[in-house]
């Protein structure tokens, strides 16, 4: 027994004495750094897969349509709008209207209006225009108080009149554009 407690006993110091003579091997990371790019790689793979599915999802909702051309403008829509030379009222910022429609029950139109016409055309229109301005507001008021509402919703119709109605108070040119900045029928 002697002999086994020997060998164990020179067992266990051989043990410490192999550990103690060991160099300790560095470590390649720290735990932390390994934390740290453990993260980046969680964040550049979700970075691909949400890369990836969004491209997927792209590609699937585009399959139906292939053609990238736009579509022929017909000739009509071609047009260029002229520039006119606008009158305001002498207000500055349009005529700001409000009038009443001829309805039972009674709606307010509220209007801001501007007058285009062409200014090389019709040089003297501007002073003819200035020296009307009442009577195109009352005119206009009073186109404005004869309609009703259901007449009054058609907005293009609605300048084409008040167009011939004040160019039946000029003579030194025409109005070419009847300009709404604003156009609302509100109700009491």
């Amino acid at each position: 027994m002697s002999d086994e407690e020997l060998e164990l006993g020179n067992a266990i110091e051989t043990d410490s004495t192999e550990s103690i003579e060991e160099p300790k091997k560095r470590k390649l990371f720290s735990d932390r750094m390994a934390k740290v790019l453990m993260f980046v790689a969680i964040g550049i793979v979700a970075l691909l897969v949400s890369v990836t599915v969004s491209f997927l999802t792209y590609r699937f909702m585009d399959r139906g349509n292939r053609s990238r051309q736009f579509p022929v403008l017909s000739e009509e829509y071609k047009t260029e709008v002229p520039d006119y030379t606008t009158w305001d009222f002498l207000t500055g910022e349009g005529y700001d209207l409000r009038a009443q429609t001829a309805d039972v029950e009674r709606y307010t139109v509220s209007a801001k209006i501007k007058l285009g016409y062409d200014g090389e055309r019709y040089k003297d229109l501007a002073s003819e225009l200035t020296s009307r301005n009442d009577a195109l507001m009352d005119t206009i008021r009073f186109y404005f108080s004869q309609r009703s509402r259901e007449q009054l919703e058609d907005e293009a119709a609605v300048k084409q009149e008040l167009m011939s109605k004040i160019n039946s108070l000029l003579t030194r040119g025409e109005v070419e554009q009847v300009l709404f900045l604003q156009y609302q029928i509100i109700g009491l």
